[in-house]
C-alpha cells in the first residue's frame, strides 16, 4: 500500500469522527424531511392548482361523443344507425361569478403561500429551540455528572478518615446519602436528555441517527439589539388573513352576482350519422348536421338560499378579521415578551459568570479546609451543592440568551 495512503488514513478517520451537525445543518435538514412543513407545502399547491382550475371557466370546452345502436331485425326505425358529434361550448358571460371565483382562489393561493412562509419560520425556530433544549440536556448531564464524582471522591476520602476514626458515622452516612441522591439525578437528566434528543430527532422529520455529534453553539457570538417593532405588522400570518379576507368578498360577490344575473353560454356542435359502426350513410340524404345553439338562463328566485349563503360569506369575513385585529394583538405581546426575556437573558448570563467564578472559588477553599479538618462534611457539601446549582444557571443563562434571539428573529421573520 502506498505510505502516503497509510499516512492519510488516520487523519481521514480523524475528519469523520470530527464531524458534528450545526444547526443551520439543523434547521435545513427540518425543512427538507419535516412532515408538517411538507404538509403545509402540498396545501399551497393545491391552492394553485386551484386557480388553474378557475381560470378554465374562461376558455372554451370541446367534448365528442359516439353512439352505435345495433338491432337485432332491420325493421322499419330498428335499423342499425350511428352518430359522432364534437361540440364547442363557451360561456360568454356567467354573471361574474367566474371573475370573482377566479379572484377568490388567487387571494387563496396568496393567503396559503403566506401561511407556508408562517411554517416555515415556525419550524426554524422550534428547531432552534429543540436543539438548543438538547445542549442544555447535555450540560445539565455534565454538570451533575462532576458533582456526583465529587461527592465520590468526598465519600472515599469521609470513609478512610471514619476507619480512622476521626469522622463520626453519621457524617458519613450523610455523604453517602448525597451521593446516591446524586446518582438518581444523573440517572434523570440522562433520561430527559434522550426525550430532548428523541424531539430534536422528530421535528428533523426523523433524521438523525444515534451516533450524530452536535456542535455546540459558538460562545462568541454577538447579542445586538437591532429589531424595530414596525417590523412586526409585515408578519406573514398577517398578509395571510388579510389575503383571507379579500378572497371571502370574492367569494361573496360571485354568489351575489353569479345567482342575480344571467349566464349565457354558446354551444357550437358539429354530428355525423350513419347506418352502421363505421358511420357509412350510402341510403343517407343528410348525414351531417352543423347547429349553433345560445342558452340564456336567469334564476329569478332561489328560495332565499343565494340570498343567505351571501350573509354567511360576509359574517365569515368579518369574523376573520376579528380574527386578524386580534392576532396584530398578540404579536405585538408577543414582541414586548420577547424583547423583556431579551434583556433579562443578558442580564443573568452577566450575573451568572460572575456566580459560577465564586461558586468554584468558595468550593476549592472548602475542599482544602476540609482536608485541614476545618470544615464538616455539611460545609463541603453544601459547597458542592452551590457549584453545581451555579454551573447550572451559567449554562442556562448562556443558551437563554440564544432562546431569546430566536424568538425575536422567529416574531420579526428573521
Amino acid at each position: 500500500m502506498n505510505k502516503k495512503i497509510v499516512k492519510l488514513l488516520p487523519l481521514t478517520l480523524l475528519g469523520v469522527n470530527l464531524y458534528a451537525l450545526d444547526l443551520n445543518e439543523a434547521i435545513d435538514i427540518a425543512l427538507t424531511n419535516n412532515n408538517s412543513y411538507i404538509k403545509q407545502q402540498y396545501i399551497y399547491d393545491e391552492a394553485k392548482a386551484n386557480v388553474r382550475k378557475s381560470r378554465a371557466g374562461f376558455l372554451p370546452k370541446l367534448d365528442a361523443s359516439y353512439t352505435y345502436n345495433a338491432n337485432k331485425y332491420d325493421l322499419g326505425e330498428g335499423k342499425d344507425n350511428a352518430n359522432a358529434s364534437a361540440i364547442i361550448s363557451y360561456n360568454l358571460f356567467n354573471g361574474l361569478g367566474d371573475y370573482y371565483t377566479l379572484d377568490a382562489a388567487q387571494n387563496n393561493k396568496l393567503a396559503s403561500k403566506y401561511s407556508l412562509e408562517a411554517s416555515k419560520h415556525d419550524l426554524m425556530y422550534e428547531t432552534k429551540v429543540k436543539y438548543i433544549n438538547y445542549l442544555k440536556s447535555l450540560k445539565n448531564i455534565e454538570t451533575i455528572e462532576n458533582a456526583y464524582k465529587l461527592l465520590q471522591n468526598q465519600y472515599k476520602d469521609a470513609q478512610s478518615k471514619f476507619e480512622q476514626g476521626l469522622l463520626a458515622k453519621n457524617d458519613l452516612l450523610q455523604v453517602n446519602a448525597q451521593m446516591l441522591q446524586a446518582k438518581q439525578n444523573l440517572a434523570r437528566a440522562k433520561a430527559d436528555s434522550k426525550v430532548s434528543w428523541y424531539n430534536l430527532k422528530n421535528i428533523l422529520g426523523g433524521e438523525l441517527s444515534k451516533d450524530e455529534n452536535i456542535k455546540d453553539l459558538n460562545k462568541d457570538t454577538s447579542f445586538i439589539f437591532d429589531y424595530k417593532e414596525d417590523e412586526i405588522f409585515s408578519r406573514s400570518e398577517i398578509k395571510a388573513l388579510k389575503n383571507s379576507i379579500e378572497a371571502l368578498v370574492s367569494q361573496k360577490n360571485a354568489n351575489s352576482y353569479g345567482t342575480s344575473l344571467p349566464s349565457v353560454s354558446l354551444n357550437l356542435a358539429h354530428t355525423k350519422y350513419g347506418e352502421d359502426s363505421s358511420l357509412n350513410s350510402d341510403t343517407l340524404e343528410n348525414d351531417e348536421q352543423s347547429t349553433a345553439t345560445v342558452n340564456v338562463k336567469w334564476n329569478l328566485f332561489n328560495g332565499g338560499a343565494d340570498y343567505a349563503e351571501t350573509i354567511i360569506l360576509r359574517k365569515k369575513s368579518l369574523q376573520v378579521k376579528e380574527d386578524l385585529e386580534e392576532l396584530k394583538l398578540n404579536i405585538k405581546l408577543q414582541y414586548e415578551n420577547a424583547v423583556e426575556e431579551y434583556d433579562v437573558s443578558k442580564l443573568n448570563y452577566e450575573t451568572a459568570k460572575i456566580s459560577l467564578e465564586q461558586s468554584k472559588e468558595n468550593y476549592k477553599i472548602v475542599n482544602n479546609r476540609f482536608k485541614e479538618g476545618l470544615s464538616t462534611t455539611t460545609d463541603l457539601i453544601n459547597a458542592n451543592f452551590l457549584l453545581a446549582q451555579a454551573k447550572q444557571s451559567f449554562d442556562n443563562a448562556f443558551y437563554d440568551r440564544f432562546l431569546a434571539k430566536a424568538s425575536l428573529d422567529r416574531i420579526l421573520e428573521r
